[in-house]
């Protein structure tokens, strides 16, 4: 009980929570459509895997050792986010693109969104032009 209590616990501040906050406040928006479906899908994909498995592993290593070291797996990731999980609040989407860009050195999304916005730009100024006409 007390393993499966810890799981529970250190799941709902971390590992839970996490994989759909994550993923919602780091895709810009000319790739988050795309990059949610494939986050929901290696989440959903895991889940799978975790469930199809968890009769013969706990039975392996025991109920509470199973809860246990799920704990443990759940309170490293949680000291994992602590530790390298930038913080968002109040940060815009653009504004996070350019930190992770900065941090990874790849600015392919940046050149990207640029280019997204030029062209939507463009398309702007086309309609304009058609309304004056």
């Amino acid at each position: 009980i007390v393993g499966l209590a810890l799981y529970l616990a250190f799941f709902s501040i971390g590992m839970g929570p996490a994989t759909w906050t994550i993923a919602s406040e780091v895709f810009t928006t000319s790739i988050r459509a795309k990059a949610m479906s494939l986050a929901t899908f290696a989440n959903r994909a895991t889940a799978t895997i975790f469930a199809s498995s968890f009769l013969s592993v706990a039975t392996a290593m025991t109920w509470s050792g199973f809860f246990i070291m799920m704990t443990v797996v759940c309170l490293i990731i949680c000291v994992w986010m602590y530790i390298y999980l930038p913080e968002t609040k109040g940060l815009s989407l653009e504004e996070m693109a350019h930190y992770f860009a900065e941090i990874t050195g790849d600015r392919s999304i940046l050149d990207v969104e640029g280019t997204l916005n030029r062209r939507d730009v463009d398309q702007l100024n086309e309609r304009e032009q058609e309304i004056l006409l």
